[in-house]
């Protein structure tokens, strides 16, 4: 090889320019500055149907809005889960999630379905700062998470809105209490029947209960997965209910509330 060809060879076959930077930290600030233009707590009209937001200024729904993330998350997915620290408080602006005690040996109790205007997560935020209980999307989920150091920043300055918050945790905590006299007091039938109205009338408009696992409602009453078919079955049969995968319809409410009342 001569050395005029071994000098060719060490030549790059391209001209080498200034490496071109990203500034990533620049792009990202800009992608968040986007995302809080195009969805503001200043006129979201999801979090205006929750009482409580309504007692917030202008100026203090800038601080929500500043630090709020939108998450959304499919069905089954766990959005908080038990014993981890609370960071956000999490409205689910569509779709359906259930808040449920983690149990020994996997069993799970249910305490409460969440509703559109519910603001979850907050029942250690005054004590340990930890979730007591885990929160999962039952359907596909779009959720608004709020974060914590934001939400103290305003209480801590409006009465009114830290009252009407705590007045809607009192009033998830009392459903809790009587859910759980529900299940100590009542025999199998009567959980069951008084679950089937409180479904029906709460998420599905008095309507057919669509997309709730056998699972679900066994966690709902305290009963295996077993004695929660069979009881569903003896309503099917006995003509107080219509039932096929996934789906349950009331055809005799009333007799479903004499069941619930005296069970």
């Amino acid at each position: 090889m001569t050395p005029a060809s071994s000098e060719r060879r060490k030549q790059p076959p391209f001209e080498i320019k200034e490496p071109y930077t990203i500034n990533v930290h620049f792009l990202i600030e800009n992608i968040v500055e986007d995302f809080r233009n195009q969805y503001n707590c200043l006129d979201c009209e999801n979090c205006f149907d929750l009482s409580l937001f309504n007692f917030l200024s202008g100026d203090e729904l800038k601080v929500i809005n500043e630090s709020r993330l939108e998450v959304n998350f499919k069905k089954g997915e766990i959005i908080y889960k038990q014993g981890t620290p609370i960071t956000h408080l999490v409205i689910i602006h569509d779709g359906l999630g259930k808040t449920y005690i983690e149990g020994p040996n996997g069993r799970n109790l249910i305490l409460i379905y969440t509703r559109n205007t519910d603001l979850n997560g907050g029942v250690g935020l005054f004590l340990d700062q930890r979730h007591h209980s885990s929160l999962m999307a039952v359907t596909d989920c779009e959720t608004c998470f709020i974060d914590v150091n934001s939400f103290r920043s305003v209480y801590r300055n409006n009465t009114a809105f830290l009252e009407d918050y705590l007045r809607g945790q009192s009033q998830r905590n009392l459903h809790i209490l009587n859910q759980f006299l529900l299940l100590t007091h009542k025999n199998m039938e009567g959980r069951m029947a008084e679950t089937l109205i409180y479904m029906s009338d709460n998420f599905f408009n008095k309507g057919p209960i669509i997309n709730i696992p056998k699972q679900d409602f066994a966690e709902l009453t305290a009963m295996s997965k077993e004695s929660t078919i069979r009881v569903l079955k003896e309503f099917k049969d006995d003509g107080l209910i219509k039932m096929a995968k996934h789906y349950i319809e009331i055809v005799d409410r009333e007799a479903l509330k004499s069941i619930a009342n005296h069970g």
